[in-house]
């Protein structure tokens, strides 16, 4: 595999984020919650995670996360060939394997 990775069919289709500062993730059941910051190098997970949110009243349930590890493309392989190298598509896979749902604000 070469070096160039790239994001997945309708990335480049997401709506503009770059006006957001941060977005919080809050667990439903536990309120568990952490920030991705709209910085270089978080921009398009921020853009992913937010995106797939607004397709469930800013939600991330199970069929959002297949929806963003679609979109994050060739960075969802590497994060299965290397796991926990990329914490938001393992924040994803997670949701899948513990059936979560969170609440997604966008500042």
């Amino acid at each position: 595999m070469s070096n160039n990775k790239n994001f997945g069919e309708g990335f480049n289709a997401l709506a503009d984020t770059s006006q957001l500062k941060k977005i919080t993730l809050i667990n439903r059941e536990t309120d568990k919650s952490f920030h991705v910051e709209n910085v270089p190098g978080k921009q398009a997970s921020v853009k992913i995670l937010y995106s797939i949110s607004q397709t469930n009243h800013s939600q991330i349930n199970i069929k959002q996360a297949r929806t963003g590890i679609a979109l994050f493309g060739d960075y969802a392989l590497e994060e299965e060939q290397q796991p926990n190298s990329h914490p938001n598509i393992r924040f994803l896979i997670d949701v899948i394997d513990n059936n979560e749902e969170w609440l997604v604000k966008a500042e």
